[in-house]
């Protein structure tokens, strides 16, 4: 009876926690590829002239766009629309 109550102590207390590192996780992966395409952008621009294009990550599609700061907009796994930009 005590070790099914602390089975049930550890992972009704370790299941959330855990749950929230892997989405924190995700969403920075999703960051760091909206990052690398910031960066492929502007190579992109700078040998070709294109203003704007798209990428896709691990089934997430990543649209960019020059004008006058180089932005780049997502949706993340929870659907959220997402922008970073620079200048």
């Amino acid at each position: 009876m005590v070790s099914l109550l602390m089975v049930f102590i550890i992972f009704g207390s370790l299941l959330p926690v855990m749950l929230n590192v892997q989405q924190s996780l995700q969403l920075k992966k999703e960051r760091v590829s909206a990052y690398e395409t910031l960066h492929e952008a502007a190579r992109e621009m700078r040998s070709t002239g294109l203003v704007s294009g798209q990428r896709t990550v691990n089934g997430i599609v990543y649209n960019w766009k020059m004008t006058g700061q180089l932005c780049v907009d997502y949706a993340d796994y929870k659907g959220e629309i997402e922008q970073l930009c620079v200048e």
